[in-house]
């Protein structure tokens, strides 16, 4: 609505996301990792849980693309926009506020956001090998750049200092835990609104009918897939909670500028970014319901 109405104009949503990136959410990663624990083996088998229902829809996406045959770059596309989910804007706030108040609340945010890193990277390495396809896979540059984007990724870096920091039990002084705090806390709100206006400037294009196929992989298929493996495992019901919360996310707004990098079908990439979010509005709220 704002964005709508002019109060946000394209220049300042895309500030607003950059302050959220590169300040607000590693200041709040680094603030809330430093200070919390968590059980590691139980964390071990929720990034299992995740890593494996994740691989399950590159695959599944993989033979839908096979059986309707699409185009290479069409297909690459498809098979990205229906694994990769946003967690950095969507899935850790709703995270954070579905567990809100809580009696759990602390360990679960320790596991998001503990959790959160080695699935980013996940996706992270996926999509630059299965976005390089069309242009034919060098696999030297291909790592050199994954390790690169991984190294200079704010939201992990400041994974790894919170981290860092909580292994040696090494507590912040009081006024840059207060700081740090404070930025993070902006984010969270911040993040949301940046996804939502830059939703309203994006328009629906390329085949529709691939875009919301790709969409309802990610958001219905995969946290069910998640679902399902965590009950085989034996997770709680608030890691279940997580791991569906996690796997619902739609599409990750940042892949389209990657689909476009790489020489991938952006028409269909921008479309399942928008359909993805307008069908995570019911699939989060029924994962809501489900593991109330």
């Amino acid at each position: 609505m704002l964005a709508y109405r002019g109060f946000l104009s394209s220049t300042g949503l895309n500030e607003i996301s950059w302050l959220c990136y590169w300040i607000g959410l590693p200041a709040y990663l680094i603030a809330r990792i430093s200070e919390l624990s968590a059980e590691w083996a139980a964390l071990i088998d929720m990034v299992a849980v995740l890593m494996i229902a994740t691989l399950a829809s590159i695959l599944i996406a993989t033979g839908i693309t096979w059986i309707w045959r699409l185009p290479l770059r069409s297909a690459v596309a498809f098979i990205h926009s229906g694994y990769r989910g946003n967690l950095t804007f969507i899935g850790l706030p709703v995270v954070f506020w579905a567990f809100a108040g809580s009696n759990a609340s602390s360990e679960i945010e320790a596991a998001a956001l503990v959790a959160f890193a080695p699935l980013v990277i996940f996706y992270n390495i996926f999509a630059v090998l299965i976005l390089q396809l069309p242009n034919g896979v060098n696999f030297r540059s291909t790592g050199l750049n994954s390790l690169r984007g991984v190294a200079t990724n704010p939201i992990l870096i400041g994974v790894v200092i919170g981290l860092v920091l909580a292994i040696v039990n090494f507590s912040l002084p009081a006024f840059l835990q207060r700081t740090l705090t404070a930025l993070g806390q902006m984010a969270l709100p911040l993040a949301l609104l940046s996804i939502g206006g830059a939703l309203y400037g994006t328009r629906l294009r390329g085949n529709l009918q691939w875009a919301a196929c790709a969409s309802l992989i990610k958001v219905g298929l995969t946290p069910l897939i998640g679902w399902g493996i965590g009950v085989g495992m034996g997770l709680d019901a608030d890691s279940l909670r997580l791991v569906a919360i996690f796997l619902a996310a739609p599409c990750a707004a940042a892949g389209y500028v990657l689909v476009k990098q790489m020489n991938g079908d952006s028409g269909l990439a921008a479309s399942a970014i928008v359909l993805s979010h307008l069908f995570a509005l019911p699939a989060m709220l029924l994962v809501l319901l489900l593991t109330a």
